[in-house]
């Protein structure tokens, strides 16, 4: 059978890659035994240079790497230039929020009741709520002020009975130290809330306080919101919490006041007030 020249060239490369690839692996190719045999068939074709075994020259994947002129394996660190790898410093952790503030002690209907003998019982349950929240807005935080403050409006509005002067004002008309300087002021602006704010500059400082208009609309100061709001403002303007608890209870009558006006019946209730508050 005739076999072409270039048919015998390929033969003859592939046979060379085989005896190499086989010397490199410790194996020998069926291909090296059949080779002499692939020569004989084919006189006319010169024979193939012989090729030397290569030695093993790929014994770890490194050297193959390294002929390749990979410097190290992929992915992998050489020694030296091998560094340690710092994690992120963990942050410490957030500091509990602080607990809030314990809320100002109430005083319970009951123990109003006890401090205030002459107060209506519907009264009581009227006016408990916007007492409490004028005292925890005013500061009016403990035993000595809460039975000072309650002291002054027990006399100031008969026990919580009215929230506006039984007088008709007109002693006070033309009274310049309480602002009253237009006609019908003192009638007008006559004692009204529970610590009977009384004059028209009173009524001017306590509307900026409020944002309410108490100059256009004196009578809102009987509405019990209003009247225990305006008696907290009252209190705090002139710095009450502070001379309650040092001054004692005859200066805060005096300045409340103006004089000593009931100050026997300030003094009963404010030491029953500390009884109670103090001894629940």
């Amino acid at each position: 059978m005739y076999v072409s020249h270039s048919r015998h060239v390929r033969a003859a490369i592939a046979a060379a890659a085989l005896i190499t690839a086989s010397t490199a692996a410790g194996v020998v190719s069926p291909a090296v035994a059949s080779a002499d045999t692939a020569q004989a068939a084919a006189p006319a074709v010169a024979a193939a240079p012989a090729v030397a075994a290569a030695p093993a020259r790929f014994h770890e994947a490194g050297d193959l790497f390294k002929v390749l002129q990979f410097p190290t394996l992929p992915g992998a660190v050489s020694g030296s230039a091998a560094q340690p790898v710092s994690a992120e410093p963990t942050p410490p952790p957030a500091p509990a929020p602080a607990p809030p503030p314990p809320p100002p002690t109430s005083v319970t209907p009951e123990e109003l009741a006890r401090i205030v003998p002459g107060m209506p019982p519907e009264k009581i349950a009227q006016y408990i709520a916007p007492l409490n929240d004028a005292m925890a807005h005013g500061g009016i935080d403990n035993p000595v002020r809460q039975a000072a403050f309650i002291a002054q409006l027990a006399v100031e509005s008969d026990s919580f009975r009215t929230f506006e002067e039984y007088a008709s004002g007109s002693e006070y008309e033309g009274r310049a130290d309480l602002g009253n300087t237009q006609a019908g002021d003192g009638e007008r602006y006559k004692g009204r809330g529970a610590i009977q704010v009384t004059g028209r500059h009173n009524y001017e400082s306590v509307s900026q306080f409020t944002g309410i208009d108490f100059v256009a609309n004196p009578e809102l100061l009987e509405a019990p919101e209003n009247a225990f709001n305006t008696a907290a403002w009252y209190w705090t303007s002139r710095n009450l919490n502070q001379v309650a608890d040092s001054a004692g209870i005859v200066r805060v009558s005096e300045l409340v006041n103006g004089g000593h006006h009931a100050l026997e019946r300030r003094v009963a209730d404010f030491q029953r007030g500390l009884d109670v508050l103090i001894h629940p």
